[in-house]
């Protein structure tokens, strides 16, 4: 279940983010089982759905998906939603895939940190909710088509391709999952105020494909990793999406315990630990410096105060009363800070913020008394010795 802001722990949200074919799989998802449905040649499918996409200047993810409906009406053979869904039993992972959820969330637990985990491929949603590991997806956005009564595939209903793949980090990321909501994933909210700031990703990917939701995660402060099948060596793609400053780093996709891209991720995970608790403390310190700001303000406001009040001791007495219980209210509030600024240096304050309240009450005690001994009349001596005498 997908938590609203940080989970029950308060712990910081990191999304992971995976394309799935050759990512996650070695081959398409489509030359497992769906092709050799449809008694086709993987090459020969490919082959014939790539050219009608450059001959019609059509986006190569529609044709595909055209291209199955054509071959299962003209074959006579039928495909159902839970067709596609059977499929993806079939699915073959790299190695490591099928564990790797449960031990890199339970690596991130150990950190205070919790994963979401997302897919955005151009493969088919259904055959992907039919694999062993549907369920550790916060959500699946994958091309999809809409279905009929019977539940057979009528027309594309969802295509994601390489330049799509970006609308759904801005989704996550804004926590707009819901793909009919066109309207809050245009609103602008703030970095620091998104569910899950780009910071906080690592997207995985494998190919050209996959460069701008790379870029944007990338440029974004988070993390983009390339991978490349181990089988055949082949780094030819990843090594580009380096040297085009595209991924940050590249490894083998092997998921295994300490396989290579285990041990990146957590290194991954670690640093953005580290990063959200100095970020923390950045806005603890901010707050910290914000009611030193107020105290002090605290200070000018009870100066302005005793400027304008009647001179009345009594009153003044009554005022600095109030000003002595306001003072501890900000004298404990401070104390709240002792974890991020030496108590010391709080002290340090409070005894300054202290002595000039004080020396504010003092001054105007001396003015008050002043006042009052000057407004006080003088009285005549009468005189004393000679003209005090009886005449009688």
């Amino acid at each position: 279940m997908r938590d609203k802001g940080k989970n029950v722990n308060n712990f910081p949200i990191v999304a992971i983010c995976y394309d799935f074919d050759k990512t996650l799989s070695p081959r398409d998802m489509q030359n497992y089982s769906l092709l050799p449905k449809l008694n086709c040649e993987a090459a020969d499918f490919w082959a014939e759905s790539n050219k009608f996409a450059k001959d019609n200047f059509t986006d190569k993810i529609l044709s595909y998906m055209k291209l199955i409906l054509e071959k299962s009406s003209y074959s006579g053979i039928p495909l159902r939603k839970d067709d596609f869904r059977a499929m993806g039993k079939d699915i073959e992972l790299f190695d490591g895939v099928d564990t790797w959820f449960k031990r890199i969330n339970e690596y991130a637990d150990t950190l205070g940190l919790k994963i979401e985990h997302y897919i955005i491929s151009a493969g088919l949603k259904e055959i992907i909710e039919g694999t062993s590991i549907a369920h550790y997806f916060t959500h699946i956005y994958a091309s999809s088509f809409v279905y009929g009564t019977y539940g057979e595939p009528k027309w594309p209903g969802q295509v994601v391709n390489y330049t799509t793949k970006t609308q759904y980090l801005f989704r996550i990321s804004k926590d707009c999952l819901d793909l009919s909501d066109e309207d809050s994933i245009n609103n602008y909210i703030p970095e620091k105020d998104r569910r899950i700031p780009f910071r906080n990703f690592i997207y995985i990917g494998d190919s050209e494909t996959d460069i701008p939701a790379m870029k944007i995660i990338k440029n974004g402060g988070g993390t983009s990793i390339g991978v490349y099948d181990k089988a055949n060596g082949n780094i030819d793609h990843v090594r580009s999406l380096l040297e085009n400053e595209r991924i940050d780093y590249f490894v083998p996709a092997d998921y295994s315990n300490n396989s290579r891209m285990e041990v990146t991720v957590k290194a991954v995970l670690d640093k953005i630990k580290s990063n959200e608790c100095l970020n923390a403390l950045n806005k603890r310190q901010n707050k910290y410096i914000e009611e030193l700001s107020n105290a002090e303000y605290f200070c000018e406001y009870t100066k302005e105060l005793l400027d304008e009040i009647v001179d009345d001791e009594e009153f003044l007495k009554m005022v600095k009363k109030q000003t002595t219980s306001i003072f501890r209210k900000i004298k404990k509030n401070l104390s709240k800070y002792e974890s991020i600024v030496p108590k010391e240096t709080t002290e340090h304050f409070i005894n300054n913020l202290h002595r000039q309240i004080n020396e504010l009450f003092s001054e105007k005690k001396q003015r008050i008394q002043l006042a009052d001994a000057q407004a006080t009349p003088n009285v005549p001596l009468l005189p004393i010795g000679d003209g005090d005498t009886d005449e009688n």
